[in-house]
């Protein structure tokens, strides 16, 4: 019969303390004293450039995207939040739509895409620029 007023009294100061059995910082409520979680995995953005790489004649140009993730619950943009630039001087010019022109010496350049939403992430293109070859003499 001791026990009683004993069980009796860990009632009232369950409820006291809300009824929340979970330690701080999880999430999810106590069910009849079992933990619950909702398990959310961080998010981690990323970017990808598309093409990776290409070969282009001087002044010739080339269009790249660039795919990034969102949020599962996070913004949708109307554009993609993508900065692009060329990384090398002197390498070509690139639009704020991903439209590359290559310049007019050979040589081997990069083209990079960074996010705007996430500065930390990026990613990078190359791009080789080939000296037109002379036509072919004809053959007699």
């Amino acid at each position: 019969m001791e026990i009683l007023p004993v069980l009796f009294l860990a009632i009232p100061l369950m409820a006291c303390a809300g009824g929340d059995l979970n330690p701080p910082g999880r999430k999810g409520r106590a069910a009849m004293g079992r933990l619950q979680s909702d398990h959310a995995v961080a998010f981690k953005p990323t970017l990808s450039i598309s093409p990776k790489a290409v070969t282009l004649a001087p002044g010739a140009t080339q269009s790249f995207s660039a795919l990034i993730n969102y949020e599962p619950d996070g913004p949708r943009y109307p554009r993609q939040p993508v900065t692009w630039t060329v990384v090398e001087a002197g390498g070509g010019e690139i639009t704020h739509t991903g439209l590359y022109t290559a310049p007019s010496t050979p040589g081997t350049f990069h083209v990079k895409a960074q996010r705007e939403d996430h500065p930390g992430v990026a990613d990078t293109a190359t791009v080789t620029v080939v000296a037109k070859a002379a036509p072919a003499a004809p053959k007699h």
